[in-house]
């Protein structure tokens, strides 16, 4: 695995304020839904937060990095196809 992860070494990822900030939510959501108590409503709607916040991500990686993603996309693809 680590050997397959040097290929992808070179990668220039960018991030905006934007995804700095969401991913920070997201980490802040997770730290909560693992350490604190909730009832089953704030646990969902944490849940639901968190994918919202996931989905927004992915979208603006995409669209920040095409190139990026694509080159990972196709990488990860090849190992599939190997197994």
């Amino acid at each position: 695995m680590e050997e397959d992860l040097k290929k992808l070494k070179g990668l220039n990822f960018y991030f905006t304020d934007d995804m700095k900030q969401t991913l920070f939510d997201m980490m802040a959501i997770q730290k909560m839904l693992e350490t604190e108590s909730l009832d089953k409503k704030e646990r969902k709607q944490l849940e639901r937060e968190k994918e919202r916040l996931l989905k927004h991500f992915r979208s603006e990686l995409h669209a920040n990095n095409p190139v990026e993603v694509s080159i990972v996309r196709a990488f990860l693809n090849m190992k599939d196809n190997k197994r």
